[in-house]
């Protein structure tokens, strides 16, 4: 008898030891951080307001996304010599009856992005002029400031989770999107 109790002793615990391995094995693992994922921009969105309030507005879209179809990028044509504050929105337009306003989420995430930009003449300067909540640069809105006549090229990056007291914080995070658009001023 005191054998039978034995057992179904021995029995019981490693009925208890496996279920609690099984719960534990099964608990979502929260050491990782929260959980981010990268949303699809499929269009990149520049308005150029000048000091009168005119605004020109330029697409970049890549509505099925890396690898298919090429991008489509509008020539950004602006004025010389000229001072303009240029708004950035990023949209998910991979479904066009449910377009995604992704640069609510940025701005709400605005310690985890930045906007990069790479630029030549004819652009002359871009200063970010908004901040993310511990004052860093974000880039949404930015100052930008054209030369002489003439054409080059304007490179838009958005990074997430870039190092923003790296002396190049452009070069750091992983890119979301980055879009490419010819400049001419005339």
């Amino acid at each position: 008898m005191q054998s039978l109790n034995v057992n179904l002793l021995r029995f019981f615990f490693l009925f208890l030891t496996a279920g609690a391995l099984l719960w534990t094995g099964c608990e979502k693992d929260d050491d990782e951080g929260p959980d981010n994922e990268e949303e699809l921009i499929t269009t990149v969105r520049l308005t150029f307001t000048d000091g009168a309030g005119n605004s020109s507005v330029f697409n970049f879209s890549d509505t099925d996304g890396i690898g298919g179809n090429p991008p489509v990028a509008e020539d950004i044509i602006l004025a010389p010599n000229t001072a303009y504050v240029l708004s950035m929105e990023f949209l998910d337009e991979s479904n066009p009856n449910d377009v995604a306003d992704i640069t609510e989420e940025i701005k709400a995430e605005a310690t985890e992005h930045l906007v990069c930009f790479d630029f030549a003449p004819p652009i002359s300067a871009i200063t970010r002029i908004d901040q993310d909540g511990d004052g860093k640069p974000l880039g949404l809105e930015s100052d930008c400031t054209t030369g002489d006549a003439g054409s080059g090229a304007l490179t838009v990056s958005l990074k997430h989770q870039p190092d923003k007291a790296n002396a190049n914080p452009c070069s750091t995070g992983e890119t979301d999107v980055e879009a490419t658009f010819e400049v001419i001023v005339q």
